[in-house]
Order: C-alpha cells, then sequence, then structure tokens
C-alpha cells in the first residue's frame, strides 16, 4: 500500500498561489501569520525566519513549505530591520494585483511566488502536524528530480503572464510540489525534524506495521500482533515506533481510523455512524463516538453537520 498516496488523498489540501514579490535590497518584512504558507524563490536569494527558528538563507530555485507559523520573515540580510508587509501593499491590493513591489535601493533583486494551502478539515491537520516549522526543498539538491526546478519556472511564468486558465494551472502544480515536500520528509534524518509517521515510513519494520495499520483500519490491532507481523520483539517494536513517529502504535492506529472515519462522514449520500464505526474498528457507535470527540474535539454528530457541505 502506498501510504503517502492514500494520506494525500484524503487529506484535501488545496491550493492557491496569491502572486508574486519583487524586492530590491536592503528589504525586510514581517507578514502574518496562515497555515500552509508556501514560497518559490524564482530570482536571487533572500533570509526566511519562522518565529523564533534561526534564519534560513535562500536561493533561486528553492522551495519552501511553512505548515503552521506563527508568523514568518523575509528579508535580504540578518541585520534589515523588519516592517509590516501591510506598509507596501494591503492584504486586499496583493489579491487584487497579485503583486508587491518594494525597491529598497541599488541592491540585488530578489523574485519570489507566494502561495498557501488549505488545510480544510481537522484530520487533515492531524496529518501535518509532526512536520518541521520549515520543509525547505533546496533546487540545488542531490535528491531533487529533474522536473522540479521546471515546475518552478512553468509557475513562476504563468503567474506573471496571466493568461486565462492560469490560476488553475498554478494551483494544480503547486499540489504536485506539495507532494513532493511532504514525499521529502520520508526517512529524512534531518536535526530539524521531528518524529513522523513521514519519517518513519523509510523504516522496514516500523514502516511496515504503518501500512498494516492503515489497509486495515477496522483490525482489532494489538501491539504484540504488529510486533509479530514485522519480525520484531514487542518491546523493541514499541521502543522504535515512539522514537520514529512520536507517539505509540495504538495512538497512531486510533488517529488514522478518524481520519477515515472523517473522510467517510462527507460522504454522500451519508453513511450511517454504526457503519464507519465497525469500518474503523469499534464495535459500537458509542465506542466510536467516545474516540471520535477525544481526538477531533466534537461529536461526530457536530462534525458531519460543520463539514456536510464539504466535497
Amino acid at each position: 500500500m502506498d501510504v503517502l498516496a492514500h494520506m494525500m488523498s484524503l487529506m484535501r489540501t488545496k491550493a492557491s498561489l496569491y502572486g508574486r514579490l519583487e524586492f530590491t535590497a536592503p528589504y525586510g518584512f514581517r507578514f502574518p501569520a496562515k497555515d500552509g504558507i508556501c514560497l518559490m524563490v524564482t530570482r536571487g536569494s533572500c533570509f526566511l525566519g519562522v518565529d523564533d527558528s534561526p534564519l534560513v538563507s535562500l536561493v533561486g530555485g528553492d522551495f519552501v513549505l511553512m505548515p503552521t507559523p506563527g508568523h514568518y520573515t523575509i528579508r535580504s540580510s540578518p541585520e534589515v530591520p523588519l516592517r509590516p508587509c501591510e506598509e507596501v501593499a494591503s492584504a486586499e491590493e496583493f489579491y487584487r494585483t497579485r503583486l508587491m513591489c518594494f525597491d529598497g535601493g541599488q541592491g540585488p533583486s530578489t523574485s519570489i511566488v507566494a502561495g498557501c494551502f488549505s488545510l480544510s478539515t481537522t484530520e487533515s491537520k492531524l496529518l501535518v502536524k509532526h512536520l518541521p516549522s520549515i520543509v525547505h526543498l533546496q533546487g540545488s539538491g542531490s535528491h531533487i528530480e529533474p522536473w522540479f526546478q521546471s515546475t518552478l519556472q512553468f509557475i513562476a511564468a504563468e503567474v506573471s503572464q496571466k493568461l486565462p486558465g492560469g490560476t488553475a494551472i498554478v494551483d494544480r502544480l503547486a499540489e504536485v510540489l506539495f507532494v513532493q515536500a511532504m514525499r521529502s520528509r520520508i526517512g529524512s534524518a534531518s536535526a530539524t525534524d521531528k518524529p513522523s509517521w513521514l519519517r518513519a515510513l523509510d523504516d522496514p519494520q516500523v514502516g511496515r506495521a504503518i501500512e498494516l495499520m492503515h489497509e486495515e483500519p477496522e483490525r482489532q490491532w494489538t501491539v504484540d500482533e504488529l510486533s509479530r507481523c514485522v519480525g520484531m520483539s514487542r518491546s523493541a517494536f514499541a521502543e522504535r515506533f515512539r522514537r520514529l513517529v512520536g507517539e505509540t502504535p495504538l495512538d497512531h492506529l486510533t488517529q488514522w481510523r478518524m481520519v477515515k472515519a472523517g473522510h467517510m462522514m462527507r460522504a454522500t449520500p451519508p453513511i450511517k455512524l454504526v457503519e464507519i464505526a465497525l469500518a474503523t474498528g469499534y464495535e459500537s457507535e458509542s465506542s466510536f463516538g467516545k474516540a471520535f470527540r477525544r481526538v477531533m474535539g466534537v461529536s461526530p454528530g457536530k462534525y458531519r453537520s460543520l463539514n456536510h457541505d464539504s466535497p
């Protein structure tokens, strides 16, 4: 089973590319928080700051995803003072023109395509909660696919030309980059990465255990059974799973069941809750409802009413 492909099919992200940032150094701007911010540097270089994390140097060809920033900054050099981006263009003006320009002087120019990926459901946020504050794909990286730079160039051209249908093309291509950003976390050994199900997929035993739980969420899995299936002792398996994933096997199973349940509750025509409960490993609607409320923060009925218009 391709766990990442299955997860992405349920995550229901929607890309929205806002437009271009055209800055000439020196410059330094603070931008407001919004989940799923992405930046594509198409020319020049800059420094990116996210919350209290160290500054990250970006150059042309780099792609950055910030899953849940409190705020972020873009500046030409670390010592440049910051100002609110609204001093250059209001949010309404930027959305209308899809362009933010600032001429700081005679310094080098930087071009950035900015946008975001909306995580439209609670279960979507469950799937990305363990991502690092900055997912940085370097255009010059040794593991970047050959098509990656071509895609960035295509997006930059579409954003600047404003041709009919361009927004739809850019949004679809940006979703491909989002999948690539998620894929880049599989097996990542970066010191800045948190434990996550993505990192664990590359581990032969833990990755296989995740596959088994995702293939059969209705099965009454135990840690003993999972460890036997992947050829490990119970204690060694439990320790490695928590170290790589950041939670216990059964905690991960419960969250995955709720992701599947949330997806089923948006189906048309509606699926009975008792059927969803059985499909996700619960013997009764009552036990399912308790688990759902604990993980999702609302009852199944409330969740369904809040999401009944979602496709």
